[in-house]
């Protein structure tokens, strides 16, 4: 059995009142939606995550249709995030995915005790994108998702994503190149970018735990 056809079964065992099944669902992704939260607005994480798990408890499993699991999964985590922020928002301002950071919302400094100096300056670079722009970048590099798995997580075209990620890459660049302290350290993780984004999520867990 292919994990997607797993998670579907333990969300219908688990809809069906199997509680066990629904803590292993719960277990299998709780580090990935913890860690969706926490690179973009961690004093609401912990709430955060458990409203996504709260919200797939009461999905419908044919709901799904074709959908990947993983991709519902961070839709409906975006939508958490977004409901967040918006009510964090001035009245008078509405939050926008595609032009609004998570700290322009309010959202206080990602926390991260990195051993290198290019993870932590990585970790807020990506803090200050978008909010659109930095879960695109994310849901590739740290959950390794398929471009089609991401669109259907955004709700968004194929050729969208890909325009995010690579217009995404071009701003991390361009806010690496503003908070580096030194020619060096900015030499370092611009040089190798995909090296650095692959790091973050096993610098996350070390200081998770």
């Amino acid at each position: 059995m292919t994990e997607e056809a797993d998670d579907r079964t333990l969300l219908e065992a688990w809809r069906a009142g199997d509680r066990e099944r629904g803590n292993q669902l719960f277990r299998r992704h709780i580090r990935s939606v913890s860690r969706f939260f926490r690179t973009k607005i961690p004093d609401a994480a912990e709430d955060l995550t458990q409203q996504t798990f709260l919200a797939i408890a009461q999905l419908d499993p044919a709901r799904l249709g074709d959908a990947p699991f993983r991709a519902y999964l961070f839709g409906v985590a975006r939508n958490q995030l977004l409901m967040h922020l918006r009510a964090k928002m001035r009245a008078d301002k509405r939050f926008d995915p595609l032009t609004w950071s998570a700290p322009d919302a309010g959202a206080s400094p990602v926390k991260l005790v990195a051993r290198q100096q290019q993870q932590s300056l990585l970790a807020t670079a990506l803090q200050a994108l978008p909010v659109d722009y930095q879960i695109a970048l994310e849901l590739f590099y740290f959950e390794s998702m398929p471009i089609a798995e991401i669109a259907a997580a955004l709700e968004r075209p194929v050729g969208t994503i890909k325009s995010l990620l690579s217009r995404g890459r071009d701003l991390l660049r361009e806010r690496i190149e503003t908070m580096a302290g030194s020619e060096e350290l900015l030499a370092s993780v611009v040089g190798e970018l995909d090296k650095w984004l692959g790091t973050l999520p096993a610098a996350m867990s070390d200081d998770e735990a």
